[in-house]
């Protein structure tokens, strides 16, 4: 038994060591196997890998080959353009070259080299170079005569826009400025300033016949004096040379030389570009400015300073007021007598061509033969003035441009803008009211019309009525002739903040706020779009708004007047009582649901506004003095502004005169607290 027994044992002890044994022969192939998965996953992620990579660098080899395609269509697209643009080039040469002989052949047939107004004979060449592109094409066809190419040249070599003498409004005469020294009109100092600016632009002008002659001629004919000749001759120099070794110098180029002195120099340069363009001696012709850049004329530097008051003081003086000025700005104050075709600078107390929002031209045409003055548009309809002549004088007057801008319901409209003055025509509008034609819009499309005639066809169409109902719509700014809205007004420092909110408290509750330029109204969210107000001052004015469209009561349902909302205590008294006075002070208390004006005694009888408050309403010694008057710096109520404003020819609106503010209003609350206690 005990044999058995341990045989037994040694058999299980070995059953044990041979599964111990195959354990670790499993652990190591369980081992093995988890080796083998992991290599098997990661040759997996290596394949993936691969296979990415082949298809991006198939994609990259698919793009490659498009884009060389692209690059090799492109070479071939410029080689074509570059020959092309090579064709193009030798044709422009050749037909430059053509041109010029062409010129020179109607030149030499006219037996007329000398273009009238050249100092001396100018080549085909030089002249080219100011040809407008019309003349030049008619050139190529063979149209072209003599008087076109005077026609073109007419603002280069014509006689320049210089001052001539004085337009003595009371005897709608012109005067030499001789003369009008004499007589006491003057000082014979400014005399001289304006008859050297005349020497300095090619020749003096002779009043009696309106013709030019040169110094030496204007002494001849007893036009200048004796004393003058001097000054008058050196003036003369800036048009036919500063002689420096050999060589003749304009005016910049002697002022760099050192030849004359810069202040003088400059003074002279603002003359001559003021009149129509600078002097190249050599070649005796007028030139535009950006020529004259690339002549070497004149740099942009010295170009910039022209109307810098420290770096070239103003000049001239005034006849008028003897104020010191520009010439370019005493220019723009003159007046053209088509009896001589010279300018004239007006003299008197009827400030001819002073602009008024109150008229809606100015006048600029004068016959001095006859005492006759009109606006430059009546006189180029009369045929008085030539286009040219035309277009000049409206240069002169305004600045239209135009631009466009997307309305609430998406439609594009398209603006023309006088810069100057701050005036603003839709032209969709015009269409639509018949005050243009589409033929004439077409036209100005096309170029044969002008914008500013487009602009004066517009108004001399237009019928503006004077609003009686309107509150101050904008300002007139006096010293730059502009219609300003109440914002900008604001910024500019033309009036102060109180001011401008209170003035724009009426707008808002007498109908919308103002646009002064085209005289629309608009809602506070249009406004603020349109740039007629800024974000802080529609805050301020939503009670206002809400006053001229009534104010529903929540429970009932029913629009609220102005005095019922304060009794309700959905309006503030202050507020409620300053929409009270400018409504009334307007034609009276707007009806919010139909927008009727009511006045102040139905109010009363219908029981909506007590007797008290109906007192104060009444009585202007109640009324606050809560605007600053922008023109005189001075406290006002808002019916002595009213009283002060002027209705503008252009909307029919009110604006208020203004210049810089001196002086700050201050809140006056309380009479609109008072009103209602």
């Amino acid at each position: 038994m005990e044999v058995q027994k341990a045989r037994g044992e040694v058999e299980i002890r070995q059953l044990k060591e041979r599964i111990q044994e195959q354990e670790v022969l499993l652990a190591e192939r369980e081992a093995q196997v988890e080796k083998l998965e992991v290599e098997l996953e990661t040759q997996k992620k290596i394949v993936e890998d691969l296979n990415f990579l082949k298809a991006k660098l198939e994609h990259d080899v698919s793009q490659y080959h498009t884009k060389l395609d692209i690059v090799i269509k492109d070479k071939a697209a410029l080689e074509q353009e570059l020959k092309h643009t090579k064709t193009l080039m030798e044709q422009s040469e050749a037909t430059s070259a053509l041109t010029q002989k062409k010129l020179e052949e109607v030149l030499k047939k006219e037996n007329d080299a000398q273009i009238s107004g050249l100092q001396r004979t100018t080549n085909a060449q030089e002249v080219h170079k100011l040809l407008d592109e019309g003349v030049l094409q008619k050139l190529e066809m063979g149209l072209l005569t003599i008087e076109e190419v005077r026609a073109s040249l007419v603002h280069r070599t014509d006689k320049p826009a210089t001052v001539a003498g004085l337009y003595v409004e009371s005897s709608k005469k012109k005067t030499p400025f001789l003369e009008a020294a004499e007589k006491g009109f003057l000082a014979k100092t400014y005399a001289l300033e304006f008859l050297e600016a005349q020497a300095a632009t090619g020749s003096l002008v002779d009043l009696a016949t309106g013709e030019t002659v040169s110094v030496a001629e204007a002494l001849e004919k007893g036009i200048v004096d004796l004393s003058m000749k001097e000054k008058l001759m050196e003036a003369e120099k800036a048009v036919s040379g500063y002689i420096c070794k050999g060589r003749k110098l304009s005016v910049f180029q002697a002022m760099e030389e050192r030849i004359i002195d810069r202040f003088k120099g400059k003074k002279i340069l603002e003359v001559q570009v003021s009149s129509g363009g600078l002097f190249n001696p050599e070649t005796g012709m007028r030139v535009p400015t950006f020529i004259a850049l690339n002549d070497g004329l004149l740099n942009k530097e010295t170009l910039q300073s022209l109307h810098d008051p420290v770096s070239n003081p103003k000049g001239f003086h005034s006849p008028d007021t003897g104020q010191r000025a520009y010439y370019d700005e005493i220019l723009k104050t003159c007046l053209y007598d088509i009896n001589g075709s010279v300018f004239l600078v007006p003299f008197g107390e009827r400030h001819l061509t002073n602009t008024s929002p109150m008229s809606p031209h100015r006048m600029s045409v004068v016959n001095s033969s006859c005492g006759s003055e009109m606006s430059v548009y009546e006189a180029f309809k009369g045929k008085h003035i030539n286009k040219n002549t035309y277009l000049f004088l409206s240069q002169q007057e305004s600045n239209w441009q135009e631009n466009s801008l997307v309305d609430p319901s998406g439609n594009s409209r398209h603006f023309i803008t006088d810069a100057r003055s701050g005036r603003q025509l839709c032209l969709e509008s015009a269409l639509s009211q018949r005050f243009l034609e589409m033929s004439e819009f077409e036209s100005y499309r096309s170029g044969l019309l002008s914008i500013h005639e487009i602009a004066d066809i517009i108004f001399s169409r237009r019928v503006v009525v004077e609003d009686v109902n309107s509150p101050i719509a904008g300002l007139w700014d006096i010293t730059r002739k502009k219609r300003l809205s109440v914002l900008q007004g604001l910024q500019q420092g033309v009036t102060d903040r109180v001011t401008a909110l209170r003035l724009l408290e009426s707008q808002a509750c007498t109908g919308g706020i103002c646009d002064p330029s085209t005289g629309e109204k608009h809602t506070l969210s249009d406004a603020l779009k349109r740039g007629l107000l800024d974000e802080a001052l529609k805050q301020q004015l939503q009670q206002f708004e809400e006053a001229f469209n009534g104010i529903t009561h929540p429970q009932t349902g029913k629009v609220l007047s102005i005095f019922q909302a304060v009794q309700e205590n959905f309006l503030p008294k202050d507020v409620g009582f300053r929409c009270a006075e400018f409504q009334l002070l307007t034609g009276g208390l707007i009806n919010p649901d139909t927008k009727d004006r009511v006045s102040l005694e139905e109010v009363i009888q219908s029981n909506l506004v007590g007797k008290t408050t109906a007192t104060l309403l009444k009585n202007e010694q109640f009324q606050a003095q809560s605007l600053t008057c922008p023109k005189t710096k001075r406290r006002v109520t808002f019916k002595e502004a009213l009283e002060r404003s002027v209705f503008d020819c252009h909307t029919g609106l009110r604006l208020l005169e203004a210049t810089k503010v001196h002086a700050f209003g201050a809140k006056t609350a309380f009479h609109y607290l008072c009103a209602f206690k």
